[in-house]
């Protein structure tokens, strides 16, 4: 055989495989046999015409197709071990040629990922600071939470605590919002469900009637709405005036295990830490993991990706009969949309996940990370306790061998993310020079 391989864009090989005379020509006799024992020629019993009437009646070019049929697979095999090829999945097939019989391949090959010098990134992680502002602020907020309401018989007013029936409407009367006694205060200062929306019911008064349009705010809840104009329809149920209770010792005694205001303030003090510190963490993460991510060269055969894409449009499927009880064709056709179009839409997001589980896998090989059987079942036990009633089922589940292996996955995913971060910190030298000495080990 002679064998000659061109390397393609997008992690591809063409393999190209020119199968000599000889072996071309015992392939043609084996099937010259084979198509002999299939037709009725005059004269000869079913297998016994002799090849050269089997290549008059019937053509070189047909003999040669079925040998070259016949020898596909094989000379497919042997020139992959030849060329010690590692594919990452099986080639296509895409031309025959029969003078001589020489097939071409297309090979998706293994995806490659080079990090970059990822080690030497640092970031300073950022650290926060909780405002004497926003621990009063959480204490107004209590304050509200204990507000004394007592029915008035008069229009409401700023401060006023009411009870509403409300229905909202967007463009060309689309229903975005509806509901039946709603409790609210009247604040200025608040954009719920819109800027303007509480001084826009002031002087309502109990079974009175008001129609008004507000402009939504841009950090709306559906996306879609941010920025445009709604109609609201209010009926006023009830007005009650506010009595708001005293920040004091009492206040810190009724709203939980606290013996003073100070530390009502230090707990709560304490809470806006964590919660602020756990979000800037979270950021943190993120810009850790894009840094990496940008500097990491990714390429990976087109048959990788339209896996995932096959994976994402499952998950919408999912989704779409879990949430809105349709089939995935139904859905389309209610969006005006196709299945190609959809695949369209989800491959950018899906190309994005692709390349950051490829770039977190490197990170797990180049690091030396490892999950134990034991974190797997701890990871379990975690995820499955909340389930309650439907604990065993989703314990037994991931306790497969495909669940227990994607939550190895997930494990590894997590702990390259957390070497990253502990990397731009400055705090991964020591891991760092145990993972060189064995690759150093690996390699003697």
């Amino acid at each position: 055989m002679e064998i000659t391989t061109e390397s393609l864009e997008n992690r591809q090989l063409r393999l190209t495989i020119e199968v000599d005379e000889e072996r071309a020509q015992q392939a043609m006799r084996r099937a010259a046999r084979q198509i002999a024992k299939q037709v009725n020629i005059p004269g000869f019993r079913k297998g016994k015409a002799p090849y050269g009437l089997i290549v008059q009646r019937y053509g070189e070019d047909t003999v040669r197709k079925e040998a070259a049929e016949a020898l596909a697979e094989a000379v497919y095999r042997e020139a992959l071990e030849q060329e010690e090829i590692e594919l990452y999945a099986p080639g296509g097939l895409e031309e025959v040629i029969l003078h001589p019989i020489t097939f071409k391949f297309t090979i998706p090959l293994r995806p490659t990922v080079e990090l970059g010098d990822y080690r030497n990134y640092r970031l300073k992680p950022p650290r926060v600071r909780v405002s004497k502002k926003q621990v009063q602020q959480a204490l107004e907020e209590i304050r509200e939470q204990n507000v004394i309401l007592e029915l008035a018989d008069r229009p409401a007013a700023l401060g006023d605590g009411v009870a509403i029936d409300l229905v909202g409407q967007a463009a060309e009367g689309v229903e975005f919002l509806k509901g039946d006694d709603i409790r609210i205060l009247l604040d200025a200062e608040s954009a719920d469900p819109a800027p303007g929306f509480a001084e826009a019911i002031v002087g309502m008064e109990a079974g009175e009637e008001r129609t008004f349009t507000l402009t939504l705010p841009d950090d709306f809840s559906r996306q879609e709405l941010r920025g445009q104009e709604a109609e609201f329809t209010v009926k006023m149920v009830g007005v009650y005036e506010s009595t708001f209770p005293e920040l004091d010792d009492d206040l810190a005694r009724t709203v939980g295990n606290f013996d003073s205001l100070k530390e009502l303030e230090k707990h709560i003090r304490e809470q806006l830490q964590q919660a602020a510190q756990g979000k800037a963490d979270e950021e943190y993460t993120e810009q850790v993991l894009e840094a990496i991510l940008e500097q990491a060269q990714v390429e990976y055969p087109p048959v990788m990706l339209e896996k995932e894409l096959d994976k994402a449009v499952g998950e919408v499927e999912q989704a779409v009969r879990r949430e809105m009880r349709l089939s995935l064709e139904d859905y389309l056709r209610l969006q005006n949309q196709t299945m190609e179009g959809l695949r369209e839409e989800l491959e950018p997001r899906t190309a994005a996940r692709l390349k950051r589980a490829l770039v977190l896998g490197e990170v797990v090989r180049q690091e030396g990370l490892e999950v134990n059987e034991e974190e797997i079942d701890a990871h379990i036990t975690n995820v499955s306790g909340p389930w309650g009633v439907r604990a065993d089922k989703v314990r037994a589940s991931l306790s497969s061998d495909e669940g227990r292996q994607v939550v190895r996955s997930h494990l590894l995913a997590d702990k390259a993310v957390q070497r990253l971060v502990a990397i731009a910190k400055g705090e991964a030298e020591e891991q760092e020079a145990g993972s060189e000495k064995q690759e150093v080990e690996e390699g003697e």
